[in-house]
């Protein structure tokens, strides 16, 4: 008889377990995945002199804007440190225009999405057009101080773009604070 009970608690028990095993944790909410990235519109031309300018959006959302007479660091091979992007953005005019967070956080997970995203063909569309170019600067991987600069869209004398629909809705975005 006391074989026959611990047998029906040990079947219960493990009944139990499993049950609980199979359910999602209550109150666990997973996170969508985000980025803690930059993003960057940018005119670029020298058809006719030099022209330049654009503007810089840091994680907390605040905008900062540039012209050509900023003393502006390029990226080499597509990477930045996160101090000459610093130094980008103390050279430029912040504004007092500030992202309100869910924005910004809305914005980050599009840019984890359309990080990895493919380019379309480039396209040779005219002459002395120069570049209007939306980007993310988003962290190389294994380093907090070193970003990889991503284009997402490139209009102008040349044209391409990431195929995600996440980049799009970036540089729509992006598109929509500054018009050269």
């Amino acid at each position: 008889m006391v074989k026959k009970i611990f047998k029906t608690g040990l079947i219960f028990l493990l009944a139990q377990c499993l049950l609980f095993a199979c359910q999602e944790p209550v109150g666990k909410v997973l996170e969508p995945k985000q980025v803690n990235s930059y993003f960057l519109y940018e005119y670029l031309n020298h058809a006719w002199g030099y022209s330049h300018g654009g503007i810089i959006i840091n994680p907390a959302g605040e905008i900062y804007s540039f012209d050509k007479t900023t003393p502006w660091i390029f990226a080499t091979n597509n990477l930045l440190s996160l101090k000459e992007i610093n130094s980008n953005i103390s050279a430029s005019i912040k504004k007092d225009t500030l992202i309100h967070s869910a924005d910004i956080a809305k914005y980050q997970q599009l840019a984890y999405v359309a990080m990895n995203g493919k380019m379309s063909e480039p396209t040779m569309r005219g002459a002395d057009m120069g570049a209007i170019l939306c980007k993310i600067l988003v962290p190389e991987t294994g380093s907090a101080n070193t970003f990889r600069e991503i284009i997402l869209s490139q209009n102008g004398d040349i044209e391409f773009h990431n195929l995600t629909p996440e980049a799009a809705q970036i540089s729509d975005w992006l598109k929509s604070f500054h018009l050269p």
